[in-house]
């Protein structure tokens, strides 16, 4: 998918695709469902809790234009399997640990695909986020860096409400978690 729907990421994508990179929002596609991870505020504001892990119809997530779908092969899974497999993954992705760079959409798809048994998710998918992350990485260390001893690392590792999560600027919310949930993955 290209993020969002106006059609600016998909020109930015056009441009970016000769350089075997662009950006990108990632689902898996098993057993007639298409199965991502987000970050996405309820319509008061507030930030949800629980999993990020959420499934639509295949080449129908909300907020995103469809740009492609790429073939990585048959799971010898059975559909039960897959349903736990996913059941276990939403305990594992919970909506508080996405982030942009290091952990989002592209990430969790990569995840799925390996324990489906079909491989990686290609990387021109997510190097883009990937090379972010390295960024953000060697500028943190940089920074720290040229602190004089003792006084501690800039970015500290904490975040002030001042300061915003990265996620909470960029992700717009992508559609209400229950509407095409399947009824096998409610919690008992």
């Amino acid at each position: 998918y290209d993020i969002g729907s106006s059609g600016a990421w998909t020109a930015v994508n056009r441009l970016l695709q000769p350089l075997g990179t662009g950006l990108f929002h990632c689902g898996v596609e098993v057993y007639g469902w298409e199965w991502s991870y987000s970050f996405a505020c309820s319509s008061t504001g507030t930030e949800y809790e629980g999993t990020g892990v959420f499934c639509s119809r295949p080449m129908c997530c909300e907020g995103h234009s469809f740009a492609m779908s790429v073939p990585l092969g048959k799971t010898s899974l059975s559909e039960e399997e897959v349903l736990k497999l996913l059941n276990t993954m939403e305990k594992e992705w919970p909506v508080k640990d996405y982030d942009i760079l290091k952990r989002n959409c592209c990430h969790f798809c990569n995840e799925l695909s390996l324990r489906l048994g079909v491989g990686s998710v290609p990387s021109w998918v997510s190097n883009m986020a990937d090379a972010g992350a390295a960024v953000q990485r060697t500028a943190d260390v940089g920074c720290c860096r040229t602190r004089e001893a003792g006084s501690g690392c800039c970015s500290g590792g904490t975040k002030s409400a001042a300061n915003p999560k990265t996620e909470d600027i960029v992700v717009q919310p992508v559609r209400a978690r229950t509407s095409s949930r399947p009824p096998e993955l409610d919690p008992d």
